[in-house]
């Protein structure tokens, strides 16, 4: 039983290293930095919602569409887990944080950016394969995220 269940988290794949790795760095710093402009309930909300679109954006494109593959495709390993569960809601924490109306232009152009490094990296790990999917569509998606989507969030939970 023990067995099997490490063989699920995928221990083996290559390029593991990179998502556990992005992960725990951008859980620690949302962890420490949130403070600056966010509250608990905010950093709890907001991790909680951004992590199930998260999840649930997992099941439609990898599962459903079959668009990416992390790691091994038949299972879904503890870089999978890490990836949906920390990465996109700890960007968030971090894009709210520092979110003005200043800097909103400015700031969803960066994180659009690092948010594009990370996916570079998880491909030229090893760890992420596309399969049909674009980079154009990752520009898109990003940009409509940290420009539109997160300060309507950050608006709706005040």
């Amino acid at each position: 039983m023990l067995e099997q269940a490490i063989q699920h988290l995928d221990l083996s794949a290559h390029g593991l290293w990179f998502p556990i790795t992005v992960s725990l760095c951008l859980f620690i710093l949302a962890l420490i930095l949130f403070k600056r402009q966010l509250t608990w309930r905010d950093f709890y909300i907001t991790f909680c919602v951004v992590g199930f679109v998260g999840w649930l954006c997992d099941v439609i494109i990898t599962r459903v569409f079959n668009m990416i593959d992390l790691g091994d495709p038949t299972v879904t390993g503890l870089g999978d887990i890490l990836s949906y569960t920390f990465i996109p809601p700890s960007l968030s924490v971090l894009f709210l944080t520092y979110l003005t109306a200043k800097n909103k232009w400015v700031l969803s152009l960066l994180f659009c950016a690092g948010s594009l490094l990370i996916e570079y990296g998880m491909i030229k790990s090893g760890y992420m394969h596309l399969n049909g999917w674009f980079f154009i569509y990752s520009i898109v998606v990003y940009f409509l995220v940290y420009a539109f989507v997160l300060p309507w969030h950050m608006a709706f939970i005040k």
